[in-house]
């Protein structure tokens, strides 16, 4: 991403209401899972960009050992100044990493330009023990592209489908794949159209040089939005969502 995007990701990640609802979905599943192996958990973060998920992770009972990696200094450097375990390495170049993990996380990662998705995805499982879990967020819908995915270097956006067929080929058993976020989508397909059909709306030349379009809302907003991501959450437990601005991945290698 440009480094404007690293910058206000590093100090909005901690309290943003999207990031708070993706960490407190994976940090449900991470307790569950410790519970299950009956010891804590050593995670890996592929493509932790600055640390927001790895830094949530610090100081739960359930941690072994988490650690990271990023191929962008800038992130390598926010994500150290926070004391976290990074590395310089692409998700694309996992298969020579020398340990094996209970967990391996990505977040938003198979999204990117630079990114190959089975290539990565084939090297989180290659990082697992066997029978280990892999948590897995993406983009989803194609229709829901704006100028944010530009922004943040975004090639790609997944349908359940496509995502189901990685995760086979990689040797990864699907447990769980479904939509979130869901209330947004409409607004997001509307906010791409608008870019497409007004004018006014289109993003102005060099405007992807310039600042982030990552900003925290009003703290009752922010509140507010947490709050519905979490029945959100509650309610998809037994009704899957039709649709959503995110896919989540749950899997374990074979």
């Amino acid at each position: 991403m440009e480094p404007a995007e690293y910058r206000a990701l590093a100090a909005v990640e901690a309290e943003h209401w999207w990031f708070r609802g993706l960490h407190r979905r994976v940090l449900v599943l991470l307790q569950q899972e410790a519970r299950r192996l009956g010891r804590p958990l050593r995670i890996f973060d592929a493509g932790c960009g600055t640390g927001g998920l790895l830094r949530r992770l610090q100081g739960q009972p359930w941690l072994a050992a988490a650690e990271g990696c990023d191929l962008n200094p800038l992130a390598l450097e926010l994500a150290r100044v926070q004391g976290l375990a990074v590395q310089p390495h692409s998700v694309n170049d996992l298969a020579g990493w020398p340990r094996r993990y209970d967990v391996v996380l990505s977040m938003d990662v198979l999204y990117h330009r630079d990114v190959e998705p089975l290539r990565a995805l084939a090297g989180m499982a290659g990082l697992l023990e066997p029978g280990g879990l892999l948590l897995l967020n993406v983009a989803a819908l194609p229709c829901l592209e704006r100028h944010h995915d530009r922004r943040t270097m975004g090639a790609r956006r997944f349908r359940p489908a496509e995502l189901r067929r990685l995760a086979d080929v990689a040797a990864l058993e699907v447990r769980d794949l479904r939509y979130w976020n869901s209330w947004l989508a409409p607004l997001l397909w509307l906010q791409a159209r608008l870019e497409r059909w007004l004018p006014s709306a289109r993003e102005p030349a060099g405007a992807s040089r310039g600042g982030s379009d990552l900003r925290p809302p009003p703290r009752w907003l922010n509140r507010s939005l947490q709050a519905l991501l979490v029945a959100e959450a509650r309610m998809t437990r037994w009704l899957p969502l039709p649709f959503g601005s995110s896919l989540f991945l749950v899997a374990r290698r074979r």
